[in-house]
């Protein structure tokens, strides 16, 4: 019985994460950097799941390679995940234990993701690389211990947002940047996308704001976006009067509709070393960059903010996701063409057969060369009877060998040999060339001739 015991501790302290009046709360995340937790004097986060002891165990881990830490909790699995940002390491916690998944060692290409749990799956989107951006979406395979790439039609390349959020259909990844060292390129993006989920093929978005130009800010400005259960938060750094200064504008996940919060004032938010995000709340520490450990806690209600805001747009969906009904023309179309093709060949291939055999005959008997150019290539083949000749060696003997195209070369090479066999059968009774495979490469050929 005592072996029970911790599980069902932690199971109980997952439970109390939730509300006992209504429905059940099912976003969970927190985030904090490396030696984060040495400006705070809390013991505990996620009602005690994420303890002082193991943030200071994977400063230990990470000391060389700081990073950021993102827990983050499936109710459907009742798990408790980690990821390390800017590497591919992956974390179960339990019974307050690390046990790392990712079996290898790999670094660069995932900083600043978009972690989350879907399909029976934990996933991860985009990043950061040392050369370029990326919107790679990624599958973790617990079996083989490894991340696992999922093809998505239409991805933006170089492309990585500044932040995603997720709705039944999909994930909108909004605004950003693309950077790719290599070609260079290095540029703004006006608007995002939108990666439909069922059909894994990626869309346009477009912003549609009155007021303000929404883009122009969040590019001009250092900005985040934090994602809550229902609502996305987007913050930037901005100084503008008409709107209080700091842009606040709430983005209600399931319509996509925008709201301003005016006379916002301060980027404690963005300037917090941590951020602890149940349901609709964002926990946070009201500090800023120059004195961290001089802020106090503070928690922001999205519903409340909602409340408070003014409605100023939307977020229009360029490219609906067409319903199965939709799809059903083009699949009559195409059943259609392949009948008719099938039908096209059919007829094809039975006049063929029925064409006059001597004409047929005729054809596979004609030879590349004239019979007065079969008796200059035989005076060049004859001195080599007996022996086995390479490809090259061949080539150059048939006059072929200045040919740069690889299938043009085969084909004539093919052709001559046929032909200068049935010449020579003719004439000898049998044909004069051997094609032989290397006993020890058999993907090469040698060319034999009769003796």
């Amino acid at each position: 019985m005592n072996w029970k015991l911790p599980s069902i501790f932690l199971l109980l302290s997952v439970f109390s994460l939730f509300p006992f009046g209504g429905e059940a709360q099912e976003f969970f995340r927190f985030r904090i950097g490396t030696s984060g937790v040495e400006l705070t004097k809390r013991d505990s986060f996620f009602n005690g799941l994420v303890t002082r002891d193991l943030l200071e165990e994977l400063d230990s881990i990470y000391k060389k390679n700081r990073s950021t830490y993102e827990f983050i909790y499936s109710k459907e699995e009742n798990k408790l995940k980690l990821f390390i940002h800017c590497s591919l390491d992956f974390y179960s916690i339990v019974d307050g234990k690390l046990i790392k998944e990712y079996r290898y060692m790999n670094r660069g290409y995932t900083c600043g993701p978009n972690v989350f749990f879907r399909d029976e799956a934990y996933h991860i989107l985009g990043g950061q690389g040392f050369w370029l951006h990326h919107v790679d979406l990624m599958k973790f395979d617990s079996l083989l211990g490894s991340w696992e790439l999922i093809q998505a039609k239409n991805q933006p390349l170089d492309y990585f947002p500044r932040g995603s959020f997720h709705t039944k259909k999909g994930i909108t990844s909004i605004f950003g940047e693309y950077n790719n060292l290599r070609i260079p390129r290095k540029e703004k993006e006006p608007h995002g996308y939108f990666l439909d989920w069922e059909q894994k093929t990626w869309y346009p978005i477009r912003f549609e704001t009155k007021e303000i130009n929404l883009s122009e800010i969040v590019n001009a400005n250092t900005s985040y976006l934090y994602e809550t259960e229902d609502y996305a938060l987007l913050v930037s750094n901005s100084d503008i009067p008409s709107i209080g200064w700091k842009l606040w504008v709430l983005i209600e996940k399931e319509t996509g509709k925008l709201f301003l919060l005016e006379g916002v004032n301060n980027f404690y938010i963005a300037d917090s070393f941590y951020h602890e995000i149940i349901g609709n709340s964002i926990y946070y520490n009201s500090s800023n960059v120059l004195n961290p450990s001089e802020g106090k806690e503070e928690v922001l209600d999205l519903e409340e903010i909602r409340k408070k805001s003014k409605e100023i747009g939307y977020i229009n969906y360029l490219k609906e996701s067409p319903s199965k009904t939709d799809l059903l023309p083009l699949y009559l179309f195409i059943l259609l063409s392949l009948l008719l093709l099938g039908i096209g060949i059919w007829i094809f291939m039975k006049r063929r057969t029925t064409e006059d055999p001597s004409t047929s005959q005729q054809e596979l008997q004609e030879s590349p060369v004239q019979d007065e150019a079969f008796e200059e290539l035989l005076q060049r083949l004859l001195p080599h009877h007996g022996e086995k000749l390479t490809t090259e060696s061949f080539d150059t003997i048939l006059g072929i060998d200045q040919i740069t195209n690889f299938d043009s070369k085969r084909i004539k090479r093919s052709r001559l040999i046929k032909a200068i066999n049935a010449y020579y059968t003719e004439k000898k009774g049998e044909p004069l060339i051997t094609r032989i495979k290397n006993p020890e490469d058999k993907r090469y050929i040698y060319y034999k001739l009769k003796p």
